[in-house]
């Protein structure tokens, strides 16, 4: 199988406070630079797994952005990143508090991704395109362009919705037809839950934290529970959740193995700090 995902490559700066954070306060912390991104963490869990993977993106003329394509080709990603010489490559300040998360974020140059920065589609079986993508609007028509060449081309199609205050009717609407949208629990809910989803998209795959994940499409509903994991950091969870879904559900097998293997990767990706394996 051949992948195209299509998002966001960003820094994510990692900062582990010693106490409480107050207004005005002078608060030590722990702070971390990882490669991060949405779209560039599930592209590398899913060349983890076994797949062959490009990443359409766009990254700012600077050291993060010169850098990202060398760590892309390391991880096993083929890069097609476009460089934006008037904006920064995107950053994220991810706030981490007893297993929680806050964030922080700068799209930058992943604002600006354009239709004309995607590579072509020979050879691609799937095309999974990050929310971050639809709900910006500057890089909408990007993430669109994207899921109307996989139609043409009979590529399957997935999203992420990744942000649940963004979200609502237009975006069910922008992603209409796709084969797989893979929201959390709080993303589901904003979209009016699995029978609102299932009216515009073929099958939904939740993740629920320590609960466990769920799938329903038009011949059922299963779930299964999570394993237990300790949590390190959970940045890039559900990235690592979307890859180990993708590649069980492209290599044929059926809705409960395709959710324990969500729930594997995303459990590796709590036991580690960063969001890439």
């Amino acid at each position: 199988m051949r992948v195209l995902v299509v998002g966001d490559v960003a820094v994510d700066v990692l900062v582990t406070p010693s106490a409480s954070v107050a207004p005005g306060a002078d608060v030590p912390a722990r702070i971390r630079t990882r490669p991060g991104g949405a779209g560039a963490n599930t592209a590398v869990w899913l060349a983890q797994l076994g797949a062959a993977v490009i990443l359409a993106a766009r990254v700012g003329d600077d050291a993060p952005g010169h850098a990202a394509a060398a760590s892309l080709r390391a991880a096993g990603v083929t890069p097609h990143v476009a460089v934006d010489r008037d904006a920064l490559t995107a950053t994220v300040v991810a706030l981490l508090t007893n297993a929680e998360r806050t964030l922080l974020s700068d799209r930058g140059a992943a604002a600006r991704l354009a239709p004309s920065d995607l590579p072509p589609l020979d050879g691609v079986t799937h095309v999974h395109v990050s929310g971050y993508v639809l709900l910006d609007p500057l890089s909408r028509a990007a993430g669109l362009a994207a899921l109307a060449a996989a139609r043409v081309a009979g590529a399957s199609t997935s999203v992420d919705p990744q942000a649940a205050p963004a979200l609502g009717p237009a975006f069910l609407r922008d992603v209409s037809g796709i084969d797989l949208l893979l929201p959390n629990a709080e993303e589901l809910s904003a979209l009016g839950g699995e029978a609102a989803a299932l009216r515009y998209v073929r099958t939904v795959a939740t993740t629920h934290g320590a609960a466990g994940a769920t799938w329903a499409d038009v011949r059922g509903h299963w779930s299964v529970s999570a394993p237990q994991q300790r949590v390190q950091d959970a940045t890039g969870a559900g990235d690592a959740f979307n890859a180990g879904v993708l590649m069980a559900w492209l290599r044929g097998k059926d809705p409960p193995t395709a959710l324990k293997a969500g729930c594997a990767a995303a459990a590796a990706a709590l036991a580690q700090e960063g969001a890439r394996p």
